[in-house]
């Protein structure tokens, strides 16, 4: 089930739509299911190097980009959790822009899946502290991570506890826990299927990315995950001269989403070295040319 459509929400799809219409004409109508977000953790050398400051993030996406979803990563603002100056500016900077804010993919030094069960609590009641900050950003879900080594099964049952602990904790706010594919058991598609089939709450979903299954094919993986899906991350580590990603074949993956019946936003993740701006706006492309096939 995807988050509800809020007036903001309505008209920046609107605008979405029409700006797809203008630049595939007779395909508007096929572009609308997907619109594009992008990630944080893009310019994540230029966050860690203190060349870009978080509060500058979403001027700097919008201007170098032109992508106004945008999604965050605490990692960059860990520090700032119980900063209502911080929050308060953050929101005020992004209202300028005519932001519409999505998600924030949310580390944490205890794990939510882990065999103590104290710990498991834990993980929930501080990711909880983060579901209320990215519920007042304006945001739907943040992203969880069920990573812990150990039996899958096991590992399976510490998860499912843990997520239904932080979505009794999220469900009053009307926000998401939403499970990327990112290290251990997390990185097979099948095993995140299973959590899923096991959590049953309309809070608690995925997040598909397309660059992080090991040992695991990940077009598979992304069918494994699509019914729950909140969000997509388009992962992308280099695009080639063609304009195509060195890694994953974008019309074969977002035919796959497509047919999968997800409508939302897909988030670009550039991962690829010196110039993210470039990265971000050639994966930006390479989408927007997928959706004109597809």
């Amino acid at each position: 089930m995807n988050p509800p459509v809020s007036r903001r929400s309505f008209l920046a799809s609107a605008f979405s739509s029409t700006f797809v219409g203008s630049l595939f004409g007779n395909e508007e109508k096929e572009a609308q299911w997907l619109q594009i977000s992008l990630q944080q953790y893009s310019f994540n050398d230029m966050l860690r190097s203190k060349k870009l400051a978080p509060l500058d993030y979403p001027k700097f996406a919008v201007e170098k980009t032109g992508i106004k979803a945008l999604e965050y990563f605490n990692g960059f603002f860990e520090d700032k959790i119980n900063s209502a100056k911080f929050l308060a500016e953050l929101k005020n900077r992004c209202g300028d822009l005519g932001v519409e804010n999505q998600l924030i993919l949310c580390r944490s030094d205890l794990a939510l899946d882990s065999a103590d069960a104290g710990q498991r609590k834990g993980a929930a009641a501080l990711l909880s502290r983060w579901g209320a900050f990215a519920k007042e950003l304006g945001c739907h879900s943040i992203r969880v991570d069920c990573r812990s080594k150990g039996n899958r099964e096991e590992v399976k049952k510490q998860a499912v506890d843990g997520l239904h602990q932080l979505c009794d904790l999220l469900e009053p706010m009307k926000m998401n826990a939403i499970v990327e594919n990112h290290g251990n058991w997390s990185s097979k598609g099948d095993w995140v299927k299973e959590v899923m089939e096991s959590m049953k709450r309309d809070n608690c979903g995925t997040l598909p990315d397309f660059g992080n299954f090991k040992g695991y094919d990940k077009y598979q993986g992304v069918k494994d995950m699509l019914p729950w899906a909140k969000a997509i991350c388009a992962k992308v580590h280099k695009i080639k001269s063609d304009g195509e990603a060195a890694q994953t074949d974008f019309e074969r993956m977002l035919k796959i989403v497509k047919e999968g019946g997800f409508r939302g936003y897909v988030g670009i993740e550039f991962e690829g070295g010196a110039d993210p701006v470039a990265g971000v706006l050639g994966t930006k492309r390479l989408i927007e040319k997928t959706l004109q096939k597809l």
